[in-house]
């Protein structure tokens, strides 16, 4: 599957950040990429210095390259620009996304991403609206996925195109259709087995009642495809999935809400049926406004090839987190995270079915201060500590990452 290199936009900004976007290499809160809605152009520089304890995921006691260094100090650099303006009843929006990173001790690791984004969110008459988006980004492969002596960085590229057309029948509900084509590809040779396609036709019906809170049933039926890999008895190239979801954004009170999916998901393979999948999927999100100054999120998602995982896209993935927010003075941010997550490698279909199960329970904590001396300007300070279990040692390691930030708008 190919089509125009166009594509993501700084998630971060859009308030849906991945782990590893530019948006947490840089440490920047995600307040401080709010685009400024009197302007239909905004650009954002970030500087990012950080010192990683575990570079490369390794367990206790156990060196790269037999006697390297474990630790390494990291600069990224980043820009934005994002294009996003309103004519009557029609949204345009697009953005170009830039970043380079430079390792002070492992320079062969360093590598530069780019995003580019383009969409629509029209609207036709006093019934039909939808949306057109093009996106493609470029994130760097988290190195306690990408087990290899290579020392190269793994570029995960992620190509969508999606549309999205809804028939308002009745002020409150809508049918509508869309279809969603997706491309992951990895750069380096060891992981060409994961790059995937998928082609995701849709139809959904739409409850949105003057209050303002919305709740669709979609019905979704992917076709995938692993283009580098040769079907045998033991081994699939593809992939076919079925998924009932019920989607909402509901706010629960004036000062909370809950938003995601609950659903229902059939995979099956066509040679390893021990690797097919069918159960109960979710993601939901509670947002819950404390006080003025404090606020507290809380996520729980049990879901199959979460895309923000980066591995292969057949791991069952369970997670909870919990991050408060407390914001002292409108200047002056504090922000934690408290994250487990579990993952399960039993649906991977790239491997034959002799080999052993796994199983990662990864833990995260954060702790991060943001501070605005100017409007324009955000310095933000922030310490990560994660720790991994797994049924296979080798695949253990404790890590530790300190990062300083500043990021400019204008």
């Amino acid at each position: 599957m190919t089509f125009f290199g166009i594509g993501s936009r700084l998630w971060a900004a859009r308030g849906a950040g991945r782990p590893l976007s530019i948006l947490l290499l840089s440490g920047v809160s995600a307040a401080a990429l709010a685009a400024d809605p009197a302007d239909a152009f905004n650009f954002y520089i970030s500087q990012s210095f950080q010192h990683d304890d575990n570079l490369y995921r390794l367990a206790d006691g156990v060196k790269p390259f037999g006697d390297g260094q474990r630790d390494d100090n990291i600069s990224v650099t980043s820009f934005s620009a994002m294009f996003d303006r309103v004519y009557s009843r029609q949204r345009l929006y697009a953005s170009v996304d830039l970043a380079y990173a430079a390792f002070d001790t492992y320079s062969d690791l360093d590598y530069d991403t780019k995003g580019v984004a383009t969409g629509w969110d029209w609207s036709f008459g006093s019934h039909w609206t939808g949306k057109l988006e093009l996106k493609q980004d470029e994130l760097a492969r988290d190195r306690s996925d990408f087990r290899t002596n290579s020392r190269e960085t793994s570029i995960n590229r992620r190509r969508t195109l999606d549309a999205e057309a809804d028939y308002w029948w009745h002020p409150d509900w809508a049918a509508g259709v869309g279809y969603e084509a997706f491309a992951s590809e990895y750069s380096d040779d060891a992981s060409q087995n994961l790059n995937y396609e998928a082609s995701i036709p849709e139809v959904s019906l739409t409850y949105r009642p003057q209050s303002g809170n919305k709740v669709s049933l979609r019905a979704r039926f992917t076709d995938g495809k692993y283009p580098d890999r040769t079907s045998s008895a033991i081994r699939d190239d593809g992939y076919s999935q079925r998924d009932l979801r019920l989607v909402g954004a509901w706010r629960l009170t004036g000062a909370s809400r809950l938003s995601g999916y609950l659903g229902y998901t059939s995979r099956e393979y066509e040679n390893l049926e021990v690797r097919d999948f069918s159960g109960m999927t979710a993601r939901l999100q509670h947002d819950w406004t404390i006080t003025g100054k404090v606020q507290l999120r809380t996520t729980a998602r049990r879901e199959i090839g979460a895309r923000e995982d980066l591995t292969d896209n057949s791991v069952v993935t369970k997670a909870v987190s919990v991050e408060p927010t407390w914001a002292p003075t409108a200047k002056i941010a504090l922000q934690g995270l408290l994250e487990w997550r579990q993952r399960d490698f039993r649906g991977d279909p790239g491997l034959v079915t002799s080999v052993v199960e796994q199983d990662d329970e990864t833990t995260t904590c954060r702790l991060s201060v943001s501070y605005m001396p100017l409007d324009s300007l955000s310095l933000s300070l922030s310490h990560t500590a994660s720790s991994r279990t797994s049924d296979r040692a080798a695949n253990e390691y404790d890590a530790n990452v300190t990062a300083l930030s500043a990021q400019y708008s204008f």
